[in-house]
């Protein structure tokens, strides 16, 4: 017969580890809530916004939340949305390292009885091109969106060829320069051009 002592039992709970509880995968914002001198019943000409979101697991890419909207004029009427969000890419080694991504979004209004959804999809193509200190890709994205309150079905496919190159690069930061152009294809709408040049500087956490 095992024996235990009040010894044990302390020392067995002064072992287990506390729970520990994190808001970094949480965001919040806020829109419309700075300081006014406006009297409290007074009319708003702009919306006020409170909205939170937050990853309820930490191994899955998973984004649930929710906001509400405070109308501005006379109506002042109360609108909530609730919003969801998920992401997964994964890099194929054996295809010369071609990366696959997909993305859904959705979202459900009261105000307007309104329900969204969204599928997108990424492929990322690295180009071996003679450009020294560049590095470039090609990317094709589709997209697909169903919006309920109008019964309204679009699709589109967005082509990029991209390249990317590091300007400098120092203790503190490092500064990048992006390079993007490509065309915009929807089915009952003509191709649409795409170009952008970004300058990043971002800090070394």
């Amino acid at each position: 017969m095992q024996v235990w002592r009040i010894e044990d039992v302390a020392a067995r709970r002064a072992g287990n580890p506390k729970a520990a509880y994190s808001l970094n995968r949480m965001q919040t914002w806020t829109n419309g809530l700075a300081a006014s001198k406006t009297p409290t019943f007074a009319a708003s000409d702009s919306d006020r916004t409170v909205g939170a979101k937050m990853q309820p697991f930490q191994d899955w890419n998973f984004m649930v939340g929710t906001e509400l909207t405070r109308s501005s004029g006379e109506s002042r009427f109360l609108s909530s949305k609730a919003m969801w969000e998920s992401s997964w890419s994964q890099d194929v080694k054996r295809l010369g390292g071609v990366e696959i991504g997909l993305s859904t979004a959705g979202s459900i209004d009261n105000a307007q009885t309104d329900y969204f959804q969204s599928l997108s999809g990424r492929l990322n193509v690295p180009l071996d091109l003679p450009l020294s200190a560049w590095e470039t890709k090609l990317r094709f994205s589709p997209n697909v969106s169903m919006d309920v309150s109008n019964g309204a079905l679009s699709s589109s496919l967005t082509s990029e060829f991209l390249g990317q190159t590091v300007l400098g690069s120092d203790a503190a930061f490092q500064s990048t320069l992006n390079v993007s152009v490509g065309y915009n294809l929807t089915p009952d709408m003509r191709p649409a051009g795409l170009a952008k040049l970004e300058l990043r500087v971002s800090p070394k956490l």
